[in-house]
């Protein structure tokens, strides 16, 4: 007898590529039936078929990277006699448990792509995959649909809609927030009078300004940074100068880890920090004899480093020798980080010189996470991108709460 399962998977299962995965687990074990989303944090999972144990024993063991399996609810139904398995539409409902998915960082496969010239993605400064890319910072409402989010208003292409409708896909196939060169978002230059430099390619235009001392608004995922070389001290005070921040600490980027350990003296445990799809800043002691001016962080002898985790990030990193820049939050002093290009050419008039854009909305402005080891551990000083607004597991139960900060 034909053995069926009604299942509902709590956790992180939007947005990291769980339904597609799914799909392919029940195909390939020939189970019917169908995978929807009920909400924010939860799907249900319907199955006829001799291999649901299979199905069961496989769910845990080879989910997708970023997703996180809570709770497992299991109930015996009758068979309906499917004759496919399927992905059906969201359902429209969301509970005050909705967990929505974070940003992650740009996966390895998503960056082997942009620098292989032999693919459609190369020199892509906005690819992404059902693995990875932005989340919480383009989301409207939930479930995560690409209707619900930003990316809303780029239709796809023949070729991205290929890949979203195909199983054989892995990294695209119901991807949400995919695209390519020809239907996904653009990257433009503008003065600080709002008007665009046309320029044949806004990478080679930004590293050829901040290469020749200039400062740089640069939008990313959760808003814009402000970019320069943190190797030359007159950039460096010029900078703090203009953003009238004497002494506060700038954040840098690092193109890999292989820069870090030349500028940082890593401690146990950050390189799993700052290679994770979160890619935090983590703080940490600068190395003797750096090429990092010492105006990056007076008078402290701890530095903020991250790693790229956009496309357009890595490729920028390549384009600079030293293999580093200063990446700080692209805000006015007391004011927080600008999310749009009218914010920008207001807040940022007077600290940048140009402002590179992209035209993908930014609905949530999300700062970097910081942390720094305390005793060895690694402690929280601001839980942003990549970690909000995942839960906070406490381990045991709270009840009438709160929580500020």
């Amino acid at each position: 007898m034909v053995k069926a399962l009604r299942i509902r998977v709590v956790g992180v299962v939007q947005g990291v590529g769980f339904r597609p995965f799914i799909y392919r687990l029940a195909t390939s074990l020939n189970l019917k039936g169908y995978v929807v989303n009920l909400g924010g944090s939860e799907v249900e999972i319907h199955i006829e078929g001799e291999k649901i144990e299979d199905f069961m024993k496989r769910m845990n063991l080879e989910k997708p990277p970023q997703a996180k399996i809570l709770k497992v609810i299991v109930e015996d139904v009758k068979p309906i006699g499917f004759d496919k398995f399927e992905i059906r539409e969201s359902m429209r409902k969301a509970t005050v448990r909705s967990m929505i998915p974070p940003d992650i960082a740009i996966c390895e496969h998503c960056v082997e792509e942009v620098l292989n010239d032999n693919t459609r993605f190369h020199n892509y400064h906005w690819n992404s995959c059902a693995w990875c890319g932005p989340r919480f910072s383009m989301m409207y409402k939930i479930p995560y649909d690409r209707e619900n989010t930003s990316m809303r208003v780029f239709k796809f292409c023949n070729e991205c809609s290929h890949d979203y409708s195909n199983p054989n896909n892995i990294r695209r196939f119901h991807g949400q927030g995919i695209s390519c060169p020809k239907c996904g978002p653009k990257t433009h230059v503008y003065d600080m009078d709002g008007l665009e430099v046309k320029v044949e390619d806004p990478l080679d235009f930004a590293a050829e300004k901040i290469l020749g001392g200039g400062i740089l608004a640069v939008k990313g995922v959760g808003g814009y940074h402000i970019a320069c070389l943190a190797s030359r001290d007159d950039v460096v005070a010029e900078l703090r100068f203009r953003k009238r921040r004497p002494m506060q600490p700038f954040a840098l980027m690092a193109r890999d880890y292989s820069i870090v350990q030349e500028i940082t003296v890593p401690p146990e445990g950050a390189r799993e920090l700052l290679e994770s799809p979160q890619r935090p800043i983590v703080i940490m002691p600068r190395r003797s004899g750096a090429k990092v001016s010492e105006l990056v962080a007076p008078r402290l002898n701890n530095i903020g480093v991250m790693l790229p985790y956009t496309a357009f990030q890595h490729l920028l990193l390549r384009r600079i020798p030293d293999g580093f820049l200063i990446m700080t939050s692209g805000n006015p002093r007391g004011k927080p980080m600008c999310r749009n290009l009218k914010q920008a050419l207001k807040e940022l008039r007077g600290i940048v010189d140009y402002i590179i854009d992209h035209d993908r909305e930014i609905v949530h402005r999300v700062d970097d996470s910081v942390i720094r080891f305390t005793d060895g551990e690694p402690t929280f000083l601001r839980r942003g991108r990549g970690y909000a607004p995942e839960w906070i597991e406490t381990g045991i139960e709270l009840r009438d709460s709160i929580a500020v900060g």
